[in-house]
């Protein structure tokens, strides 16, 4: 929250800026608010560590996570957080993220129970934003319907795949949604229709503080055993490409007319190594966690990748991975100064 400058006037003297203080985080007041919610709605765990949440297998805990398996027990979650000056952050199968060490001061939302079912309607899917991608793919090939196939073996949720727009071998799943039901920061609930969603290539305005709660896709009829040889292939060629290690994928985003990858492996960078935390040898725009990685040794990873493709090439590296700083919030400067 940023500062808010307060104008005084006096009779005889300058008007003097004085800086309103920041409001103080209430954590006793939130869990207080949301223990009065039904039991089957909400669970509310504390202190839990958050490394076997992420598939870097890293983490500090966070302060308190909230398992929602309601779309209301989501609004009471960001609506507690408001009035508690609190940041929030969504946490799908923690794909593409990276926990610092010292855990969260955040409170961590974890969609579940209806917000992880799906439902099929003639050519239409309706899914909750926790629902794991790999089970809205697999349900579209068995149902003979293409549009995600493509999808197969991306890790994340469908919440997490619509925040990012995740794309792979010519599919984003943007181009098959139809509307998305959010709960924006304010705590308000309401319909998003395609028209209204932005988006590109690996972003999109569902991943601009809002929870993706509800969403339908819109897919086409196709022959099976064409769609079952499309998911084999996309599985078999992420398989091929990634290393077997534990990471988050890609840590760059391609920059224009080009691969980070191929930029990367260019400048040296396979088998770069800060403790823990090394270059997979597999592919250069990977960082595995090789054996008691700390979110500390990524970040110095990630900095001297960027720095060695800057160097050599004149090329700035964007950020895919999250990089979260202690309050949740996205780090936000460039990557060379992560270290």
């Amino acid at each position: 929250m940023d500062l808010c400058v307060q104008v005084v006037a006096a009779t005889r003297t300058a008007a003097i800026p004085q800086a309103n203080p920041m409001p103080t985080p209430d954590w006793d007041a939130l869990t207080g608010q949301l223990a009065t919610l039904p039991g089957e709605s909400l669970t509310l765990l504390r202190r839990e560590p958050l490394a076997r949440w992420t598939t870097l297998g890293i983490g500090g805990p966070a302060r308190v996570v909230a398992r929602c398996r309601c779309r209301d027990a989501v609004v009471a979650c960001v609506t507690a957080c408001r009035a508690c000056h609190l940041p929030w952050v969504v946490l799908g199968k923690g794909g593409n993220v990276l926990v610092p060490d010292e855990g969260l001061d955040a409170l961590v939302l974890v969609l579940d129970g209806e917000l992880a079912t799906l439902e099929r309607r003639e050519h239409r899917f309706v899914a909750g934003g926790g629902l794991p991608l790999a089970k809205l793919v697999r349900a579209a090939v068995e149902a003979s319907l293409t549009g995600v196939e493509c999808l197969g073996g991306i890790p994340g949720t469908v919440g997490g795949a619509l925040a990012m727009n995740a794309g792979a071998f010519g599919q984003e799943i943007l181009d098959v949604l139809a509307w998305a039901e959010v709960v924006d920061g304010d705590g308000s609930a309401r319909r998003m229709e395609r028209w209204e969603i932005e988006g590109g290539y690996r972003w999109s305005v569902l991943g601009k503080g809002r929870i993706v709660t509800t969403a339908e896709f819109a897919l086409r009829p196709e022959r099976r055993d064409v769609l079952a040889a499309r998911l084999r292939e996309a599985r078999d060629r992420r398989r091929a490409a990634l290393p077997v290690e534990p990471s988050a994928g890609s840590v760059f985003r391609n920059p224009p007319g080009d691969w980070a990858g191929r930029l990367l492996e260019l400048a040296g960078c396979k088998g770069l190594r800060v403790g823990g935390a090394e270059v997979s040898a597999r592919h250069a725009n990977v960082v595995v966690n090789a054996g008691g990685a700390r979110a500390a040794d990524v970040r110095a990873v990630i900095a001297e990748m960027a720095r060695r493709v800057e160097e050599r090439f004149g090329v700035h590296l964007e950020l895919e991975l999250k990089v979260l700083e202690r309050d949740g919030s996205v780090a936000a400067g460039p990557p060379g100064d992560l270290a």
